[in-house]
């Protein structure tokens, strides 16, 4: 039952990109959006209706030299052939499209196609590479605030966080994206990521909260009047009901959306509707009611030419068959799915051939038959995995190389643009006024160049003194550390040495515990000084320390990520001084912020290391803080970055204080 509803939902899933209206946002396409609208419409109707759309469209991009229509046009001929599940087309296509996108520089068009792409990629592709790939797409969307794009990609790595059973990244990704599509009012995106995080809560075993997000994401598509998510919804409601073993109300949920998708002429949704009641009969024993809907849904695809979901009816017909004992069918059925298994995902059919075939042997009690088929089964698996690696390996290096040499291209034309404005200015006219200005502008120039000479020294020299006599008042406290702490129990343990007389009970029990009372006095002194951790162990233990204490003195929730640093990767100078700062910011926290929670990361990443403290406080004003006589903490910071040769950033958020310093390694 779950192998079978796994294939589906991602069909799913996937098409509710086509509500996204990939056309908005470009007005070179103005005057075509009504075709493209009826596009988006018979997509989630009849995809085969799409074509003659799609040549007329093709045909007047060709005509104007419309480059932006051409894209578009080719991102929806890649979808239809996703939709009929020819993804190989789909993807030849999509790579149409962004290869077209680069060429005039339309990096919107380019991340919608590239998005799509990703998608359509085997399932047998290592998903870490998928996950990258998808990464960079969302810090595309990002930089250009491309809020469609952004959710989307988000939504493709919660997929691929969750194939790599990383839970609470994708939890992450998903509640980014709903935060997203609801701060931009996309409710249909809304939705369709409700119904996404409840299908993933019902597999990490929380069927409560995956029904509320399900229900809640049903409400949304009928106020929307979406009879497409709706019907989604519904299937997956029937999907919940399942898992919980209401096959009664599953069955409810199955039938309206047969029904609805009817009615609606929706010949994709409609099949899945059929199948997906033909498991549920099948699960219930029903097997005659079973079969019949299989039969009924094998003929609605080929009627409808779904052709890519054939071979998937003949191996649910199989297992059916498997199930009843009838092993001639089964093999009957097996034949008949690799026929069609071209017209679907061939590595995907032949695995599942593959499967059914040893499951039936082992039936049999044809045990060492059954074994050679399993070892090719394992082996099938094995070498789809290894190809599907192969192949994203070759993708990124593909991707890669084209991005660097289309920068290389940007370059030199933004080099040949300039030349050509030089040449242009070459007028003896105009060099005297530029002439004239630029004298007036350097001397205004030059006087502002003074002044702020003047200013910063004068703050050098008041930050110096400040500096001074902060050192002081630090000599000053170890001096009285020195004298009131450790000199008068130096004082008393002499004293107790000058009248020590052995035969005394107890006395020598009491020296020991004056001398252990001074070593911890001198420890503490020291540990003021320079952490020991930071000595012994390295900065990582040290800060973990820190912030481990901050939380049971204070109570403020601290979380934290930081990478182990090396002496070769960061000098220990340096390490102290990156003490230093986040000590320092973490007592702004705790005496001026008010919070109640603080982060603090710290990562190695492509020889730059980058460091990351934000608070949920008052926030600060760093521009008017800094000004303040009392801002030595914000300057001592400032001053260990520029040693560092580093870069300081104070960021304006919502919500607290959020700074960001980043220098190279090996400093």
């Amino acid at each position: 039952m779950k192998t079978l509803l796994t294939l589906l939902l991602p069909v799913l899933l996937f098409t509710s990109f086509v509500k996204a209206q990939v056309y908005e946002g470009y007005p070179e396409i103005k005057q075509y959006k009504s075709r493209l609208a009826k596009i988006d419409e018979y997509l989630q109707t009849d995809p085969s209706r799409c074509n003659s759309e799609l040549d007329y469209l093709e045909k007047e991009a060709i005509r104007t030299g419309n480059s932006t229509l051409q894209g578009l046009t080719d991102i929806y001929r890649g979808t239809v052939f996703y939709y009929i599940g020819q993804n190989d087309s789909a993807r030849v296509y999509f790579e149409s499209a962004i290869e077209l996108a680069r060429k005039i520089d339309n990096d919107r068009l380019r991340s919608s196609a590239s998005i799509r792409k990703i998608f359509v990629i085997d399932n047998s592709a290592d998903p870490a590479i998928l996950l990258r790939m998808m990464k960079d797409e969302y810090e595309d969307a990002k930089k250009r605030k491309d809020t469609s794009n952004m959710i989307y990609s988000l939504n493709g790595l919660a997929t691929y966080y969750e194939r790599l059973d990383s839970t609470s990244m994708c939890i992450n990704s998903y509640m980014e994206s709903i935060k997203l599509a609801q701060e931009n009012k996309k409710q249909f995106e809304y939705g369709f990521l409700l119904n996404n995080r409840g299908l993933l809560k019902l597999r990490l075993n929380s069927p409560e909260e995956a029904r509320k997000d399900l229900q809640k994401g049903l409400i949304i598509a009928k106020k929307l009047e979406s009879s497409r998510l709706e019907i989604i919804i519904r299937e997956n409601l029937g999907y919940y009901f399942m898992e919980m073993d209401s096959l009664e109300r599953a069955e409810q949920e199955y039938r309206y959306a047969l029904e609805l998708s009817k009615r609606k002429n929706y010949s994709l949704l409609w099949f899945n509707s059929m199948v997906n009641l033909g498991v549920l009969e099948r699960v219930k024993g029903n097997y005659d009611k079973s079969d019949s809907l299989m039969w009924n849904a094998l003929e609605l695809a080929k009627d409808t030419k779904l052709t890519y979901a054939i071979s998937q009816i003949y191996l649910s017909l199989a297992q059916l068959r498997m199930e009843k004992k009838d092993f001639s069918g089964v093999e009957q059925f097996l034949d008949s799915a690799a026929v069609y298994k071209k017209y679907g995902s061939p590595h995907e059919i032949q695995s599942g051939i593959y499967q059914i075939r040893y499951q039936s042997l082992e039936k049999q009690k044809r045990f060492e038959d059954a074994l050679i088929a399993y070892k090719r089964f394992r082996t099938f698996k094995d070498s789809l995995n290894n190809r599907g690696h192969i192949q994203l390996m070759n993708e990124m290096q593909l991707k890669y190389d084209v991005e660097r040499a289309e920068k290389e291209k940007i370059e030199e034309r933004r080099e040949f643009e300039r030349k050509l404005s030089e040449e242009q200015l070459n007028n003896a006219r105009l060099r005297l006024n530029i002439g004239l200005v630029s004298g007036i502008f350097l001397l205004i120039l030059g006087g502002l160049g003074i002044h702020h000479y003047r200013s910063r020294q004068k703050k050098e020299i008041e930050f110096s003194n400040a500096l001074v006599n902060k050192l002081e008042d630090e000599r000053s406290r170890i001096a009285r550390d020195l004298h009131d702490g450790l000199g008068q129990s130096l004082v008393i343990l002499k004293n107790k040495f000058t009248r020590f007389n052995p035969t005394e009970s107890g006395v020598q029990h009491e020296i020991d515990e004056d001398f252990s009372n001074v070593i911890e006095e001198v420890r503490s002194i020291s540990r003021s000084l320079v952490p020991p951790e930071l000595r012994r162990l390295g900065l990582k233990p040290a800060l973990e320390k820190l912030l481990l204490q901050v939380h049971e003195n204070t109570g403020i929730l601290v979380n934290f990520e930081i990478c182990a640093i090396k002496d070769e990767e960061i000098s220990q100078m340096n390490q102290v001084r990156i003490y230093r700062i986040t000590q320092e910011l973490i007592n702004n926290t705790i005496k001026h912020a008010n919070a109640t929670a603080l982060k603090v990361d710290l990562e190695l990443k492509d020889e730059m290391l980058r460091l990351t403290y934000q608070d949920n406080g008052i926030g600060l004003d760093f521009e008017k803080s800094y000004a303040s006589d009392k801002s030595l903490g914000l300057k001592s910071i400032e001053q260990r970055v520029r040693a560092m040769h580093g870069q300081l950033k104070f960021d304006k958020v919502e919500k607290g204080m959020r700074v960001r310093i980043k220098l190279k390694s090996g400093k």
